[in-house]
């Protein structure tokens, strides 16, 4: 059952990107209240890069331990993603096996991929939504781990 699975099926279907020019504080808010590490940018509906948490702690070192809160959201509001992203980023289909997403996460150490249909954002899939798919394949055997205990 596994195998059969496709990207398509297991993706995060959200519309939430930034575009180039949104301030790396709109990013960083994005990040903490949806609890994610990463996030697509978009310009006219074409995917152009990708910023994740460890980008923005590269051009903002401080992020996220603040110690001088105010100083710090300054900063991050006058930075624009073009100056954190990744630029045209490793992207996979949505039919594409899913298997194929987990061996480029795992080779590449990256928490999430584009999704996109020709150059469309259509979803994200993550190292958290392969998680999700291998608890629910083997809900059964973590049940009986949990009373084993």
């Amino acid at each position: 059952m596994a195998s059969k699975l496709r990207v398509r099926d297991c993706m995060t279907v959200d519309s939430t990107a930034v575009g180039p020019q949104d301030s790396l504080q709109k990013v960083i808010g994005l990040l903490r209240r949806r609890d994610i590490r990463s996030i697509p940018v978009v310009e006219a509906d074409k995917l152009i890069g990708i910023v994740t948490d460890r980008d923005i702690r590269q051009v903002a070192p401080a992020y996220p331990l603040f110690r001088h809160g105010e100083e710090i959201r300054r900063y991050t509001e006058n930075l624009r993603v073009t100056a954190a992203m990744t630029a045209d980023p490793m992207t996979i289909s949505p039919d594409a096996p899913l298997v194929q997403a987990a061996k480029v996460l795992e080779t590449y150490r990256i928490s999430a991929l584009p999704v996109v249909d020709g150059q469309k954002l259509v979803g994200m899939i993550s190292v958290t939504d392969l998680l999700r798919v291998f608890i629910e394949q083997n809900e059964e055997a973590a049940e009986g781990v949990e009373r084993g205990r």
